[in-house]
């Protein structure tokens, strides 16, 4: 049975930012293992990038496994087994290639050079949920290998632009959570048992990794869940108004047949 994501959208309003969080700890915990997973492949990564030191092959890294774990944790959020989530990166991974360019390499950039993470924020929030929509939503059958990175990103401004300052500040926040508190974390635990700094922040990556992924994941949902009511709330008041104008005319008609 699969355990993933249980909308917190039952008002006709954005979720607030506490009530995402809560949830994201919720699924945290719920999917403990497929988290762990997450974190040990995102601490692999960092423990490979400082071993190599250069910035250039750090980014080179870096930027896949923040694809990757993005990838993996939208699945878990789903519901899906582990080992399906992995499977399902593979089956996408055509997509995610490019996507890993144009979404995460920004943002890995920023995280690298704190004088750019305001821009990589804010380009995250707008094309990040990107990388949800290739995971899960399917372009038009026929699409083209183009078409379906052109989807992918059409998509994903589509359900940030409407309240974009809420995904913006979503993303801040779990950004500031991950960038800010990992390298806190990472001195606390250095000083712990004796770690090297290496070891520390693998480690600090490895916690706080799989929730900054499972929040921006849940982020996807909620976007979806408010474009999708938008989109009914507007259906119906197109209805409604094109009931009201029938029964205008109608009250018109018996008024004017009645003056005759």
């Amino acid at each position: 049975m699969r355990r993933g994501y249980r909308s917190a959208f039952h008002e006709r309003r954005p979720p607030e930012l506490g009530e995402l969080l809560a949830e994201t700890v919720r699924l945290y915990g719920e999917r403990l293992w497929a988290a762990a997973g997450i974190g040990a492949f995102l601490g692999g990564a960092v423990l490979v990038a400082g071993i190599l030191g250069e910035l250039v092959l750090v980014i080179a890294v870096i930027a896949p496994a923040f694809t990757v774990c993005y990838a993996v944790a939208v699945r878990v959020a789903l519901g899906d087994p582990a080992g399906e989530a992995w499977a399902q990166v593979g089956v996408r991974a055509p997509v995610l290639a490019p996507l890993m360019i144009i979404v995460s390499l920004p943002f890995v950039l920023g995280v690298v050079d704190a004088l750019i993470l305001f821009f990589s924020v804010a380009w995250l929030a707008f094309v990040g949920l990107a990388i949800p929509v290739a995971m899960i939503e399917r372009a038009p059958e026929g699409t083209s290998w183009f078409g379906q990175i052109g989807f992918a990103l059409t998509r994903a401004t589509d359900l940030a632009r409407p309240e974009f300052l809420h995904v913006l500040g979503v993303s801040a926040a779990l950004t500031v959570i991950y960038a800010l508190f990992g390298p806190f974390l990472g001195l606390l635990l250095t000083g712990f048992a004796d770690n090297g700094s290496l070891a520390a922040h693998v480690m600090a990556n490895g916690v706080l990794g799989p929730f900054f992924f499972l929040g921006l994941s849940l982020l996807y949902f909620e976007q979806k869940a408010r474009k999708e009511l938008s989109d009914t709330t507007g259906k119906l008041g197109n209805e409604t108004s094109d009931l009201d104008e029938r029964t205008s005319e109608d009250v018109r008609n018996r008024d004017s047949g009645a003056d005759a």
